[in-house]
């Protein structure tokens, strides 16, 4: 097993990833928002053009917008090109309500577990 946090230059990049059994979990924490977003992508496409099973764990996220909604659905459709299964799990709160709110979930085509609120 593999566990690697990602850093650029100083700053420590919210996203974490382990690999095993030829399955990459990628943990991302804090904001995926339009300051984040573009950093963020460029670390995941880099993490779906090297493995073939990817979950993206969402439970830690606290924040996210368009532009990290967007991101969301570019990875998706990125991965469905390349023949990659991409699942994202564990939605915190605020990524439900934001799937929720564009109705993308379908799109999205991953299990979502609702919360009684």
């Amino acid at each position: 097993m593999l566990h690697q946090a990602i850093t650029t230059g100083c700053h420590p990049m919210p996203i974490t990833h382990k690999i095993q059994n030829d399955l990459c979990t990628i943990l991302i924490r804090g904001e995926i928002s339009i300051y984040t977003s573009k950093l963020m992508q460029e670390t995941l496409l880099e993490l779906l053009q090297s493995e073939h099973i990817i979950h993206i764990d969402l439970s830690e996220v606290n924040e996210i917008d368009s532009a990290g909604i967007q991101l969301l659905i570019s990875l998706k459709k990125y991965a469905h090109n390349k023949k990659t299964t991409l699942q994202f799990q564990e939605h915190s709160l605020c990524v439900l309500d934001v799937i929720d709110l564009y109705n993308i979930a379908a799109e999205l085509g991953d299990p979502l577990v609702l919360t009684q609120r």
